[in-house]
């Protein structure tokens, strides 16, 4: 490891000296990403909420979750809805939007009619900023009966900056994977505790873009 850590430090210093002023300038990427997973299941829905929630614990920087009360399971299950929590028209977003800040980047999911809500945040200073939402929504009609887990990821990935910050990533990148590699492995673990807790088989319905880690599911 040490070895590891010290060629990363080397690679760092050569590229600063190759390194434009302009090019390390601090920059980010933004990329959004949801999933339509399909749990086919008879198992009481604390029994995938609490295994859900052992997996995410070991992914977020800070994790809440809620278990509304679903007064009546539907025949066919709910989905996720986006928003813009500024608004079009408010002062907030045109502020943003004068500052070059694209409205996609401040989206949120809604989960109506789920029976758990899970909000989690993962920040690596000068690396990543992520905020994820996923929602469970329940179903039984006379086929079939289990869960959808909705997942909706809004991640936000730096680069370039001072010598600090691209070691930095270096590192994080080493130990841990792009931050789209570590939303895919932890979506990928979720349904995996999902699926041991329940005996379901999960099935990929859509997603957005590909997801090579779930490319299993489908």
């Amino acid at each position: 490891m040490k070895n590891s850590l010290k060629a990363l430090a080397l690679a760092a210093v050569v590229g600063a000296g190759m390194t434009s002023a302009a090019e390390a300038q601090n920059r980010s990427r933004s990329y959004q990403a949801y999933a339509v997973i399909d749990l086919q299941t008879d198992a009481p829905k604390a029994r995938l909420i609490d295994a859900a929630e052992r997996a995410l614990s070991g992914y977020a920087s800070d994790l809440n979750t809620s278990r509304p009360i679903a007064v009546q399971t539907p025949e066919r299950p709910g989905r996720f809805k986006l928003e813009n929590p500024l608004g079009e028209n408010s002062r907030l977003g045109a502020l943003a939007a004068l500052g070059g800040v694209s409205a996609q980047s401040f989206m949120i999911a809604t989960c109506d009619g789920a029976v758990w809500v899970a909000n989690l945040t993962r920040s690596i200073s000068g690396s990543q900023q992520m905020r994820a939402t996923l929602c469970l929504f329940p179903y039984a009609n006379d086929q079939r009966q289990g869960y959808h887990l909705n997942l909706f990821v809004n991640d936000t990935a730096e680069s370039g900056g001072g010598l600090s910050q691209r070691f930095g990533r270096a590192v994080a990148g080493r130990l841990v994977g792009t931050p789209q590699e570590f939303t895919e492995r932890m979506l990928k673990d979720t349904v995996f505790a999902m699926e041991g807790a329940s005996g379901a088989s999960a099935v990929l319905i859509e997603g957005e873009p590909e997801i090579p880690g779930l490319a299993w599911k489908r």
